[in-house]
């Protein structure tokens, strides 16, 4: 994991993590990425890392393309033992497409948020969202 001097953007190896506000964190999966337990523990790890100062709300953008994931990392609640409740208002997710939204909502039927969380096809519904 790669961080800036700042400490606003971190890089990992499935998305970067940014600070854009003092009450946001952006999240931004890269295209081609696949989602795998370490690199969703990647990104848990830097958005505490970047959420430690203040509490925020987080939006968290999958690319345009279908986005792959590794099987085990859906079997896992990857929220249970971490601060994530301490520093996170609420969750915008953007999914882009149909394929993205049926695996976010198939995820979170399982394991349902800790926080106030909604699912968007576009990142300016998401905004406005947690802007309420």
């Amino acid at each position: 994991m790669n961080t800036t001097a700042d400490k606003r953007l971190i890089d990992t190896l499935i998305a970067t993590v940014q600070r854009t506000s003092p009450d946001l964190v952006e999240v931004r999966f890269k295209p081609g990425a696949v989602l795998t337990i370490s690199g969703i523990t990647a990104v848990l790890r830097a958005r505490e890392e970047l959420g430690r100062t203040a509490s925020h709300c987080a939006l968290i953008v999958f690319p345009e393309e279908e986005t792959d994931f590794d099987m085990s990392m859906i079997t896992m609640d990857h929220y249970k033992g971490r601060p994530v409740v301490e520093f996170t208002q609420a969750v915008a997710w953007v999914v882009r497409n149909e394929h993205n939204e049926r695996f976010t909502r198939l995820y979170f039927a399982y394991f349902p948020s800790p926080v106030p969380s909604a699912i968007f096809m576009e990142e300016a519904e998401a905004r406005a969202w947690l802007a309420k």
